[in-house]
């Protein structure tokens, strides 16, 4: 069971900071570690800290936390990925991995003269994870396309230790799919409830041939009185005209995942009786315009329930939609009961 944390923001909107990015960096990555979490995600945006930089930084501040790092085809050709990779290996003898994205925010596309269609960014993401997987294992690399040329390429130096580089790929849209089913290590979901994710995500990609990992992207607010978790929840993600007049607007949104929980955010009820314990999972943070996942909130026992539902069903790792220091006991404690909730059918053992 792998769990990754997500770096904070440098700048928000959202929100004024006390201390500057860096250390407020150091201190959210010393307290994955603590809490025994394998790997930090490292976003890409046109207006974050660039993540690159961000994940040399963490090799230097840290013991064994891997960088998730996002890249992006069009910031970033294969080789150059490669090339980073190898120099992040040979300064601090650790792999990286990567979370190969499409791009999802249409007007950075645009503004950077990315002008592909949907279909069209995950071929070249197909044909970029074929190349980068090939660099990683030490392969010479020829490729002629309308994306990348190559002849017959190979990356030195290589550290043996890149080997050990995992492709994640996220999406949920068919043609995000069949590139995680040729190229990915692990495919990555913001899932939908357990019964949804099995039918729509799970199954299909087992029918088509994919034998990677599977992932998880979702928020975790535990604690052992459930109604203190979901007052927690609330006060962290008030409700705001702005954000939900933004959801409205990701209905419409051309990215499959956006489109999908902008739809169900809408329909779930906004402000529950307070009284009453909700069903745990929810989209709150989602609708608040603070988080791009659904989150899991209630009791240890509630949430760890359903977290073991995936579990149970492969899932290996799991992406938190960022978390804070106070919160991490509580996480940990909900993954504890979720692995007793990973017996598979047939099999008369836990997935550890």
């Amino acid at each position: 069971m792998h769990i990754y944390s997500v770096t904070p923001e440098s700048m928000s909107s959202f929100e004024e900071f006390d201390e500057d990015f860096r250390t407020r960096l150091t201190r959210a990555a010393a307290g994955y570690e603590r809490a025994g979490w394998s790997g930090v995600l490292v976003p890409h945006n046109l207006h974050e800290v660039d993540p690159w930089v961000v994940a040399a930084y963490l090799g230097s501040v840290t013991d064994r936390l891997l960088p998730l790092i996002a890249v992006q085809p069009s910031s970033l050709p294969p080789h150059t990925a490669a090339a980073m990779a190898s120099a992040y290996a040979t300064l601090y003898g650790r792999p990286l991995h990567f979370n190969l994205v499409a791009g999802a925010r249409e007007d950075e596309l645009r503004s950077t003269g990315d002008l592909l269609g949907h279909d069209e960014r995950y071929e070249r993401l197909l044909v970029y994870g074929r190349v980068l997987r090939g660099l990683l294992a030490g392969e010479e690399v020829s490729e002629e396309g309308p994306h990348y040329r190559y002849e017959r390429f190979r990356l030195e130096p290589r550290p043996e230790v890149l080997a050990r580089c995992l492709l994640f790929v996220a999406g949920s849209s068919p043609a995000s799919l069949r590139v995680a089913k040729e190229v990915a290590d692990v495919v990555i979901t913001h899932p939908a409830p357990y019964p949804e994710w099995e039918r729509d995500v799970l199954e299909p990609l087992l029918a088509d041939g994919y034998r990677g990992a599977f992932g998880i992207r979702v928020g975790v607010i535990a604690r052992s009185d459930p109604l203190e978790a979901w007052r927690t929840a609330r006060d962290r993600f008030p409700e705001t005209w702005r954000g939900r007049q933004e959801t409205l607007l990701k209905t419409l949104s051309q990215n499959n995942w956006s489109r999908q929980l902008a739809t169900r955010a809408v329909a779930e009820e906004s402000a529950p009786d307070a009284s009453k314990v909700p069903d745990p999972y929810w989209l709150g943070a989602f609708r608040n315009g603070r988080a791009s996942a659904p989150f899991l909130v209630g009791s240890h026992e509630d949430v760890g329930a359903r977290l073991g539902a995936y579990l149970a069903a492969g899932v290996e790792h799991v992406l938190l939609n960022g978390s804070y220091e106070t919160d991490h006991e509580d996480i940990n404690r909900a993954f504890e009961v979720a692995r007793r909730h990973t017996v598979r059918p047939g099999r008369g053992e836990e997935n550890e």
